[in-house]
């Protein structure tokens, strides 16, 4: 049964819970004269912060109007314990340690709080102690977790709930982050309608596949842009059979991971070709029932491997695509036609136009036999900052994160003094990564508008003054600086086609279950064995039904169940 506007009726809690939020941040927008979300268009001269784009002014008071809490400092000295992964090669200056640093004596100076770090580790060593840690129930007060371990510790009532927390202490700038996500993310950590740790935010700018195609060789041969998928097979056969890129000429790039679709975006990945189709292999998304389902056995799954089949045997598909791990190296030989890939491609065409200064590639957007243009987005949130059951000064979280927020973004005078070559994953405790959902597409907007004298150059924070000098010297120039174009070209062209409109699709699992556990490792070799099989032609196009019965009695049923389930007490 569904409630208003269409939400399941299990889902309301969930959704009041976060309406409420929603309400606080409008209302806090308002009183501060609505610059929340301001994208430096205007008289907004603060324009763009940290790695996302604009940043809060006045940014002071927590949630609840109440006039004693400041929601970036705790008004007597707090201490609380951490574990935390580091990388095997980050580095510090000398002198410092992991306890203290810059980043430790800013946290303390700033928001009274001081951390013990119990022990750190990385890589597989830090999967196994805190593994151990977190099974035995050895847990410190606050950390970073992924969503796994989550909904593991969730689940064995280890975990605070922060839900009058974050409505106390939750700052200005902090909600304005939450708010670009529709408050998705604060729902990713609500389980049973409370709050039971503090998500992170992901760029979804970097979940789009485009297409980049050489623009040179289109106009050349005087050939329309692409639109669809039959699009690209007729400029990818003109482009072979023209030998544009010499004889071994490439008409669609792609690498020995493409037949699996990544939520994030990668160079040579077969996403945006799939989305067409309206398909996800190796995500969970959901049917046209609202059921959800393993998009690798779904038809659309099927029709888009055909296609990819005949455009193999055709020779306009990369014949070495199975074993290609560096399909760059292709590119910037000048051999290839097209590829898919992120916004910040930028760094494989700079190395193109080094060796083929004529060479210009330019991205496009594939719609779907709708007219649509089809994205699997990011999680919102993949990381989680949780506060042991019983931690006794809760909040001493949530001013972490509004402190970590703010000097991220260089929006308190004294973060813009931090030493940026240093890695944040020595914050203490870590760096989980916050942001706005739209960050790229509101730096794309502070740049133009000051290149057009919309914004004070002046009045730009530094990151964003540096792009906006590698464009003006390119307007002078162009391409004379490959580097520095390199660095604001992302913000140009392909920031302009996220804003694209989108149907968005999520993937609606991003765990294991127990029979995952044990069955997953099988089911894909079989997954990837069929789809390789069937595009290079070694298998009938038919042998999709046989898989999708194959996976079905393995395991897949089973799991497709479980995922249900534990959605179903979400």
């Amino acid at each position: 049964m569904n409630g208003r506007f269409g939400i399941p009726m299990a889902r309301i809690k969930k959704i009041t819970f976060v309406s409420l939020i929603l309400a606080l941040v409008l209302a806090l927008v308002a009183c501060s004269g609505g610059n929340g979300g301001n994208n430096g268009g205007g008289g907004n001269g603060n324009a763009g912060g940290g790695t996302g784009g604009t940043s809060s002014q006045g940014d002071d008071g927590g949630g609840s109007g109440s006039e004693t809490i400041d929601p970036y400092r705790m008004p007597n000295p707090v201490e609380f314990t951490t574990f935390k992964h580091l990388g095997a090669n980050a580095k510090l200056p000398e002198g410092d340690t992991v306890e203290d640093n810059q980043y430790t004596r800013y946290l303390k100076e700033k928001a009274n709080i001081t951390v013990k770090i119990l022990w750190y580790a990385s890589g597989d060593d830090y999967e196994q102690k805190s593994k151990l840690a977190i099974g035995s129930g050895d847990i410190p007060d606050v950390f970073v977790v992924d969503e796994q371990t989550f909904h593991t510790l969730a689940k064995a009532n280890q975990l605070e709930d922060l839900t009058e927390v974050y409505e106390k202490y939750a700052a200005p700038l902090t909600r304005e982050l939450y708010a670009s996500t529709d408050n998705k993310a604060l729902e990713s950590a609500t389980i049973q309608g409370r709050l039971m740790a503090i998500p992170n935010i992901a760029v979804q700018a970097d979940s789009v596949s485009m297409l980049f195609i050489r623009q040179d060789w289109l106009d050349k041969l005087n050939l329309d842009p692409p639109k669809t998928v039959a699009d690209i097979e007729r400029i990818a056969k003109a482009f072979v059979d023209n030998k544009m890129g010499g004889d071994n000429t490439i008409g669609l790039s792609a690498s020995s991971s493409a037949l699996s679709v990544p939520m994030k975006s990668a160079r040579h990945d077969l996403k945006g070709f799939f989305a067409a189709y309206n398909a996800f292999p190796g995500n969970w998304v959901k049917d046209e029932n609202g059921e959800v389902v393993y998009g690798s056995i779904l038809p659309q799954t099927k029709e888009a491997l055909g296609k990819l089949r005949e455009m193999y045997a055709a020779g306009l598909l990369d014949k070495e695509f199975a074993i290609r791990k560096e399909p760059d190296q292709e590119v910037i030989a000048g051999r290839v036609g097209m590829f898919f890939g992120p916004w910040w491609s930028g760094g494989v065409l700079r190395d193109t136009y080094a060796n083929h200064p004529d060479a210009l590639f330019k991205p496009y957007l594939i719609y779907d036999d709708k007219g649509q243009v089809n994205n699997l987005q990011l999680p919102v949130s993949q990381r989680f900052v949780v506060v042991k059951k019983g931690f006794k000064i809760p909040e001493a979280a949530m001013v972490y994160v509004n402190t970590f927020i703010r000097a991220e973004r260089k929006a308190e005078p004294d973060a813009a003094k931090l030493d940026t070559s240093i890695t944040t994953e020595f914050w203490p405790i870590g760096n989980p990564t916050f942001d706005y959902a739209d960050a790229v597409e509101r730096k794309s907007e502070i740049l133009a508008d000051a290149l057009a004298g919309k914004i004070n150059p002046d009045d730009l924070i530094p990151e964003m003054r540096i792009l906006y000098d590698f464009a003006k010297a390119d307007e002078a120039a162009p391409k004379q600086d490959l580097a520095g174009w390199a660095r604001f070209y992302g913000y140009t062209e392909p920031a302009e086609l996220l804003k694209h409109p989108m149907n968005r699709i999520q993937n609606e699992f991003t765990i294991t279950t127990p029979t995952m556990e044990r069955k997953w490792a099988n089911l894909k070799k079989l997954e990837d064995e069929t789809f390789v099989a069937i595009v290079m032609g070694n298998k009938d196009l038919d042998a999709f039904d046989q898989f999708v019965k194959d996976w079905k009695a393995q395991g897949g049923d089973e799991i497709t169940a479980e995922i249900r389930e534990e959605l179903k007490q979400r």
